[in-house]
């Protein structure tokens, strides 16, 4: 099984990504397709472009809290289980299934790490009961504790929109994804150097911050089917986005 995460940058409008994207998709072969900030996307325009695409399967969901709307597109079936937008989540929850598994793609909030933190509770609180794989994915905009050795605190300082984004009591602020890992997720894309998302092309910064900011996490069910996932990032993608997609592949998906 195939699997891609993409954050689109407000829904990939611009005439200079639009179509370049659905092109770019159309000759990949994935089983399903997790989307953040189809921002403007109709449930029409969706269906019609993800079909078009060789995915006649799609879930949209058009939150009223958030334009930054999430979306799931697949091969097969799509069995929508739940939509969440209430506090703590800032721009969402999407939870499917496709097939036997559970996809919970979601956007976590972008300014204040210990809102983060409060999602990654929810998130932990929402799968606790489940006795079958789960996968969660999406833009989490927090720094993973298995990449601490690569970020640099001054460096961060430097950059923050707010102190609050990523730092915490004078430290960078890893408690988000640590409650997901010790919830019993694993982060398989654990590499020995940082596989960042961010920055693409598009930022045309001269002095790029590389960090890592999506993620697609299993449950102990899944480690049985050997997931590894891995950042996409080649010059089809490099100026689609501000992110680049991230990959995941399981062996033998059906049992």
């Amino acid at each position: 099984m195939k699997i891609l995460q993409y954050n689109l940058l407000d829904g990939c409008k611009t005439l200079d990504r639009y179509e370049p994207f659905l092109k770019w998709l159309s000759v990949q072969d994935y089983d399903v397709v997790g989307f953040n900030e189809l921002n403007d996307w109709t449930e029409v325009e969706f269906q019609r472009e993800m079909d078009n695409c060789g995915y006649p399967f799609t879930c949209l969901f058009q939150m009223d809290s958030s334009p930054y709307f999430i979306g799931v597109a697949a091969k097969s079936p799509i069995t929508l289980i739940n939509k969440l937008e209430d506090s703590p989540f800032y721009h969402g929850m999407l939870h499917v299934k496709v097939h036997h598994i559970n996809f919970l793609v979601t956007h976590l909030c972008p300014f204040e790490s210990v809102k983060r933190e409060k999602e990654a509770e929810a998130i932990v609180k929402y799968i606790h009961p489940f006795q079958e794989p789960v996968i969660v994915m999406g833009d989490f905009n927090t720094f993973s504790p298995l990449d601490q050795d690569f970020y640099e605190l001054d460096k961060i300082l430097a950059r923050e929109r707010k102190v609050m984004q990523h730092i915490q009591n004078g430290k960078i602020n890893y408690r988000p994804m640590e409650i997901l890992l010790e919830a019993g997720l694993h982060d398989i894309n654990d590499e020995e150097k940082l596989d960042f998302s961010m920055p693409t092309e598009i930022s045309n910064s001269k002095d790029p911050f590389y960090s890592r900011l999506d993620y697609v996490l299993v449950n102990d069910y899944l480690l049985k089917k050997n997931p590894t996932a891995k950042v996409l990032r080649n010059t089809e993608v490099a100026k689609l986005s501000d992110h680049y997609p991230i990959e995941c592949e399981l062996d033998d998906y059906l049992y």
